[in-house]
């Protein structure tokens, strides 16, 4: 029996917008399915959730009622992912009350939560200094790393924002990352400039991607994990693209 404060619909739309959030965050599809029938289950309504890389479908087992949203995918945020699933445990828990869980999907629909950007940008950077910790690069390296890290990831913030075309912004990502790096180069030549464009890239690489992407496979999604695999090589291929053309660039210069 459904909950008497809530209409079957009412259900299927909140269950279905929680789907929507962890598949906007970047959640395996899976994970999604299990959260979504745990919050049907947990509010009277008993679900079933198949998810697609662009898609939550979600039907009542004992209705007729179905209902599908698509979603464009466009990145990872782990944020979205905590706050939904730490609203479907606590539901499930019975340590909130469905009135809460519905006003808690309700704001992270209206307000995406997410890091701030220059927090974001600075992390790059910082990400972009790892492979110098390895190679026991030069304080000059560390500099350079850093400095391309945040630019590349500007880059692709920059024109992620601007321009809709797939895999722009990891390109434009890649070009501004070599360009950088060879005109340090220039100015410094005993610099690496392997070392510092593999780790300015490494924000940019989609690992967590590949990640899901193999769990799927494993999990028997495995239509869902070979479109995100074939994503997150489309992806690093724009990178590696970027940086190629950077290289003819300088060359001809």
């Amino acid at each position: 029996m459904t909950n008497p404060s809530y209409s079957e619909a009412d259900i299927i739309n909140v269950a279905t917008d929680a789907g929507r959030l962890l598949l906007l965050g970047g959640a395996e599809s899976f994970r999604i399915e299990e959260t979504v029938e745990h919050i049907g289950q947990s509010l009277g309504l008993p679900l079933t959730c198949y998810v697609t890389l662009t898609a939550v479908i979600v039907s009542a087992n004992n209705g007729v009622q179905t209902k599908l949203v698509k979603a464009r995918i466009s990145g990872f945020n782990l944020r979205t992912v905590d706050h939904v699933n730490t609203l479907s445990r606590s539901l499930v828990a019975g340590q909130i009350t469905p009135e809460e869980f519905y006003a808690g999907i309700k704001t992270l629909k209206q307000q995406v939560v997410d890091f701030p950007l220059a927090l974001k940008v600075f992390s790059a950077g910082l990400v972009g200094m790892a492979p110098s910790l390895i190679a026991k690069g030069t304080p000059l390296d560390y500099v350079i790393m850093f400095f391309a890290g945040v630019i590349g990831y500007l880059a692709y913030i920059l024109t992620d924002k601007k321009s809709k075309t797939p895999y722009a912004p990891e390109f434009i990502g890649g070009l501004a990352i070599g360009l950088f790096v060879l005109m340090c180069h220039d100015l410094f030549p005993q610099i690496s400039t392997l070392s510092a464009i593999l780790g300015a890239v490494m924000p940019l690489v989609p690992g967590l991607a590949m990640t899901n992407a193999i769990r799927e496979i494993i999990m028997g999604d495995v239509l869902s994990g070979l479109v995100r695999s074939i994503t997150a090589l489309l992806v690093v291929s724009s990178l590696v693209a970027g940086v190629w053309i950077a290289f003819e660039l300088v060359r001809f210069v």
